[in-house]
């Protein structure tokens, strides 16, 4: 092969090699960029260290204060019926509740009063529900949450202490997890910091 030619052939590799590293570098650096921007699971860095106080609508229209529940441990999921994952994680908080955990589980969600009424009576969903929509959204941001990345939920002790801050949707796996943990708080095997350590592990 003439000499030219290799040359040429070596210069087009070197080149395309030179393309392959560039986009490789630009989709990590994306990646990297998306992840930093998604809040992590047990991120309590800006939320408040015990529950505020907040009103919102519940299925029927009626008024309810977040406090009727106060003296239990909360696990409050925020989600909207258009969110996929939202959707797989309802049936696995629906089996919590039923289980009588120790836990009230509460859903609020981030929708149009009609359409969670329509989707709670299709999918027999029995804990309480609250609904908002830039209501729900500003109870978010007390909570800490400044960006809605849908599925969110808050584990709270008894005492009102807010515990985690997981985004992303929830497995059986960490539901579990998230419930002993929260019985060892309650039984005051673990401190508030200690909890927060282990569920923001999960």
């Amino acid at each position: 092969m003439p000499a030219y030619i290799r040359n040429a052939l070596f210069a087009v590799v070197m080149l395309c090699a030179m393309i392959v590293g560039v986009r490789v570098y630009l989709e990590v650096d994306a990646r990297q960029q998306y992840a930093d921007s998604v809040p992590r699971s047990g991120q309590l860095d800006s939320a408040p260290a015990t529950l505020p106080h907040f009103v919102l609508n519940d299925v029927w229209g009626e008024r309810r204060n977040i406090h009727e529940w106060a003296g239990q441990p909360l696990l409050i999921n925020f989600w909207a019926t258009w969110c996929a994952p939202c959707r797989r994680e309802i049936p696995l908080l629906e089996a919590l509740h039923k289980e009588q955990s120790g836990i009230q589980v509460i859903g609020i969600a981030v929708d149009v009063r009609d359409d969670v009424a329509t989707f709670l009576g299709e999918f027999g969903v029995s804990y309480p529900n609250l609904v908002g929509e830039t209501d729900a959204i500003d109870v978010a941001a007390m909570l800490g949450v400044d960006e809605m990345v849908l599925p969110f939920t808050v584990l709270v002790g008894a005492d009102g202490q807010l515990l985690t801050v997981h985004t992303g949707e929830l497995t059986a796996g960490q539901l579990a997890e998230i419930a002993a943990i929260s019985a060892a708080y309650e039984t005051r095997e673990l401190s508030a910091a200690a909890a927060r350590a282990e569920l923001a592990e999960i």
